[in-house]
């Protein structure tokens, strides 16, 4: 508790002399709220820095506190839905997440305005230190909606001494690789060789998508239709993604049961060798302080299906936005200016975040302590964002069923992936698209 507290005095001294050093902005003119009310989900631990250290530091030097009202995934989209759908001015930020851009777009500010005034206020913002994987996700149909706090992708984090005991003197590079050394360092029942996230939930994508992308595999087009879920690659992907469990055995049992925070568990708990999971999990599954592996993990990009270079994984990630009917905008704007600061976002880096700035991810010294950060900027280069339409809310929920079949063994990839399709042809035609 010292440490925090300690972080939270420095942090304020800090924030109060960024903002002091700026010229007297014209939000001064503003009317001052007494709060500022954020809504965000309540997953993970990667928000403490925004809200035990920004959100002090915001108050001390505005006199505005932050509200925070942190929900379950599912909750916190329905809430945000209901009060932007209701043009409520109660939300001040909003923060949303990549597959929520479709219908969070109407509801928000043009964010390149925003990020007008910001640079007005702040010169050494530095947009250009944003990587564009980024700011590829923080948009939709051609509109800037929000500013990156959080950018999250899929790689390869591993026991480096454990591959090598078996052997295997690199992370392995495609999926004859991965599954050869996931045969070697099996150990069951104490370790298992694959972690997944095995629940069907809000996990189900990001746990395959690396597979599926990888190995050449698509999802939809979103314009025209057409459908590639269960075409060739796809059903390829998903059939070595599932005999891990099903058929080789690699993975923990209870993986059955597990999503964000039981991936982090089972590696902390020493339950697996290898898992394509969150990059920034690296951070807590590597802390000395709750891991009883701490120290044995590294890092590599996902495997690519027949060579390295084909290694593909999914982008996601958490923007802060400004509604279009916040009676308080400009004082919004500021708490996120403060928020995606260098300073602020490299100081969240160390509290299980993963900061969108280049700078941050590539920092020398980061890099040395948290070991993860510098491939995670590599996979974001090529990643592919989480889709973004509206329907994808709607097609994601049979795909988790189609993966969870596939993994509890009671259909073949291909049987699991032919209904999904099915059921997405019906879904993007109630949405309107396609016939």
């Amino acid at each position: 508790m010292t440490t925090v507290n300690r972080r939270q005095v420095l942090g304020a001294g800090l924030a109060a002399g960024a903002l002091s050093a700026l010229p007297a902005p014209a939000l001064r003119a503003q009317g001052k709220p007494e709060k500022l009310v954020y809504i965000g989900d309540n997953q993970g631990g990667w928000k403490r820095a925004l809200v035990e250290e920004v959100a002090p530091a915001f108050e001390k030097e505005t006199g505005i506190k932050v509200e925070f009202t942190l929900l379950p995934t599912d909750p916190w989209r329905a809430r945000l839905k209901a009060e932007l759908g209701a043009r409520s001015s109660a939300v001040d930020v909003a923060q949303w997440s990549v597959q929520m851009a479709g219908w969070m777009a109407p509801h928000v500010l043009d964010h390149e305005e925003v990020l007008a005034k910001i640079k007005a206020r702040d010169p050494g913002f530095d947009w250009d230190d944003f990587l564009g994987g980024s700011k590829r996700a923080a948009s939709y149909d051609g509109k800037l909606c929000g500013i990156p706090y959080r950018i999250t992708t899929g790689i390869l984090h591993y026991q480096k001494a454990l591959l090598e005991q078996a052997g295997f003197a690199r992370a392995p590079g495609t999926f004859a690789e991965f599954l050869k050394a996931a045969l070697a360092v099996n150990a069951p029942p104490e370790r298992y060789a694959v972690g997944i996230m095995g629940k069907q939930g809000s996990g189900s994508y990001t746990s395959f998508a690396s597979w599926l992308y990888s190995a050449g595999g698509q999802l939809c087009d979103f314009r025209t239709g057409e459908i590639f879920i269960n075409q060739p690659k796809a059903v390829e992907a998903l059939q070595f993604y599932a005999d891990l469990m099903a058929k080789h055995r690699v993975v923990p049992p209870e993986a059955t049961t597990w999503e964000y925070d039981e991936i982090i568990g089972g590696g902390q708990r020493d339950r697996y060798a290898m898992a394509q999971t969150f990059a920034p999990y690296g951070t807590l599954i590597n802390d000395p302080a709750s891991s009883k592996t701490a120290g044995r993990w590294a890092w590599d990009v996902v495997p690519g299906h027949t060579d390295r270079e084909q290694s593909r994984t999914w982008i996601d990630g958490h923007f802060l936005s400004v509604p279009r009917y916040t009676k308080n905008a400009d004082w919004a704007i500021e708490f996120i200016r403060m928020a995606c600061s260098k300073e602020w976002l490299r100081r969240s880096a160390e509290r299980a975040n993963a900061p969108p700035r280049g700078s941050v991810l590539r920092d020398a010294d980061l890099a040395a302590k948290l070991g993860w950060t510098p491939v995670a900027a590599q996979a974001i280069e090529t990643g592919i964002p989480t889709p973004a339409h509206p329907a994808w809310d709607t097609l994601d929920m049979p795909l988790r069923a189609g993966v969870s079949a596939a993994l509890l063994g009671q259909k073949t990839a291909k049987e699991a992936l032919d209904e999904v399709a099915s059921d997405w042809r019906r879904g993007l035609r109630r949405a309107g698209i396609g016939r």
